[in-house]
């Protein structure tokens, strides 16, 4: 019973420094151009041509 709680302990420890750790860098020079949430081309509002036969 012993050997299977700290086997257990172990996993829970290691699951939860590889959560903590994730996929960050501290590499500055690895940046992109473009930050993945900001808006596209086509995601800002109505073309002004829509409303134009009204």
């Amino acid at each position: 019973m012993r050997f299977n709680l700290s086997k257990g302990f172990l996993l829970l420890l290691s699951a939860g420094f590889l959560f903590l750790a994730g996929c960050a860098s501290t590499d500055h020079d690895n940046m992109s151009e473009r930050p993945w949430n900001s808006p596209k081309n086509w995601e800002h509002g109505m073309p002004t041509g829509i409303m134009r036969e009204r």
